[in-house]
């Protein structure tokens, strides 16, 4: 089967395995607060750059679901550890960012929240992008945060971690928490798979 259909790491692409060892080592940094000008706590498992860009790229735009196993147990330790740090409960409900309708169905789903589902924990997919809100490639910060629109789907119970596949400038996040604090939820905090 390794003859016709070869697996590489979605890292470094190292024959073999979904996740080499050198990768999996990268992934596994202990998530750490990011300077991202919100009111809550934003924690990253490392820049984008590198095994985290490629995993991330593998995931969305390659379909890799092999993947998805992977990132999960790093997101499901990561949970773990702030909770053992105090920084959030340990009954807080994981809400996957918004994506676009078209995206969701080009992949076959949407790949931040398979992992949130795979990492065991209460995963409630509760917002999505508005139909119409423009791709915000190009787009400086104060752009991106005027044009997103984020609906509420369903309110999920509190409190609630927003998880996220990469923060840039934060507007994403923002608008996911202005949404779900308007429904009465408390936001914890966001952790993201990386930060550019």
């Amino acid at each position: 089967m390794e003859l016709l259909l070869p697996r590489e790491c979605g890292g470094c692409r190292a024959p073999g395995v979904p996740l080499c060892e050198g990768c999996r080592r990268r992934w596994r940094t202990p998530p750490a607060r990011v300077p991202v000008a919100l009111d809550f706590p934003v924690w990253s498992l490392g820049p984008y750059e590198g095994a985290h860009r490629a995993v991330l790229i593998a995931m969305k735009e390659r379909g890799r679901r092999d993947l998805v196993a992977e990132v999960a147990a790093v997101v499901g330790a990561s949970i773990g550890f702030l909770v053992a740090r105090g920084e959030i409960e340990h009954n807080c409900t994981l809400v996957p960012a918004p994506t676009r309708e078209r995206s969701r169905r080009l992949r076959g789903g949407d790949p931040v929240e398979l992992v949130c589902r795979a990492t065991g924990l209460t995963t409630l997919p509760s917002v999505r992008l508005a139909a119409g809100t423009p791709d915000s490639v190009g787009q400086s910060a104060v752009q991106r945060r005027r044009n997103l629109r984020v609906e509420l789907l369903r309110t999920p119970p509190s409190p609630v971690v927003i998880i996220d596949d990469v923060v840039t400038t934060g507007a994403t996040l923002s608008a996911t928490a202005d949404v779900l604090r308007s429904a009465g939820v408390l936001v914890r905090g966001a952790l993201t798979y990386c930060h550019a």
